[in-house]
This record gives C-alpha cells, sequence and structure tokens, in this order.
C-alpha cells in the first residue's frame, strides 16, 4: 500500500512539474495575442496601402526586386519596403519618408537600427523614381533604389 502511495505521489508530483505554471500559461496567451493584433494591424495596413514595384541594387550585387507599400494616415505618409527572402516576407518601415512630385526621400534600417541607410529619389521621364542610398557607416557604401508603379490589371471580360 506504502508503495502504491508513493508511486500516487511521485505523479502527483510530476505532473505539477512538467505542467506550465498559470503565470506562463497567461505570459503564452499575451505574447499570442499581441502577435494577432500585431498581424491584424498589417494586414488592415497591406489592404489600405497604396503598392508600387521597385528595385534595390545593394553595391557590388545585382538588383533585387523588391515592393512598395504607401499610407498617407493622420501621422503623415507611411511607407515600407517588403521583399521576400528565402520564402519569407520581410516588411521594413521607413522613416523620415517625404514624397512630393519630384523627390522622394525615407530612411531605413535593414537589422534593428544598427545601420540607417538614407536615400533620395527623383522622379525620372517615365513616372519612375530612382536615385542612390547610402548608409551612415563610416565607409558610406552606396546602393540604388527604384520606384515605379504597379502596373493595372485589365478586368478579363468572359
Amino acid at each position: 500500500m506504502r508503495k502504491l502511495v508513493m508511486t500516487a505521489v511521485a505523479m502527483l508530483v510530476m505532473s505539477f512539474v512538467a505542467a506550465p505554471s498559470a503565470v506562463a500559461q497567461e505570459t503564452e496567451k499575451e505574447a499570442n495575442k499581441e502577435y494577432a493584433e500585431k498581424a491584424e494591424k498589417m494586414e488592415k495596413e497591406a489592404k489600405e496601402a497604396h503598392w508600387m514595384k521597385g528595385t534595390m541594387t545593394p553595391p557590388g550585387q545585382a538588383p533585387i526586386d523588391i515592393k512598395y507599400a504607401f499610407t498617407k494616415g493622420e501621422d503623415g505618409p507611411k511607407g515600407w519596403i517588403v521583399a521576400e527572402d528565402d520564402g519569407e516576407t520581410i516588411k521594413i518601415e521607413m522613416s523620415d519618408l517625404s514624397w512630393d512630385d519630384d523627390y522622394v526621400s525615407y530612411n531605413w534600417s535593414p537589422d534593428e537600427a544598427s545601420m540607417v541607410i538614407s536615400c533620395n529619389l527623383q522622379k525620372q521621364e517615365d513616372g519612375s523614381y530612382a536615385g542612390d542610398c547610402t548608409d551612415d557607416s563610416e565607409a558610406g557604401a552606396t546602393g540604388q533604389m527604384t520606384i515605379a508603379p504597379m502596373e493595372k490589371k485589365e478586368k478579363s471580360e468572359g
């Protein structure tokens, strides 16, 4: 009988040790809620955004196709650089975005603000924008970026 009681106590203790604590469960629940809210906000922004295509040409490398998303809100214009990397969508928010008919300028950080890249693009004859982007390192490496309107897809009559 004593062996049976000891086994039951051991199983009970193990179930407490193995089971996540209420605090851990609540923390995970909050993290999941924050993630869901952030995903919902990003989805809403994506639906409301004006999308444009473009290229990014890092120094000494071939151009990479990217997309841009722009919105104009109460806080002023917002913009994102959107790219695919090994099947994963990467969305980088622009800062200090300024846009008029002839000129676009913005800053962005590819790796959580350890480096800031400043871009200054001029309007081209074809209506696109193109220009240089320079990082804030001592060497000041320069690449190029372009922005062009997305082509409108015609509705097929059928």
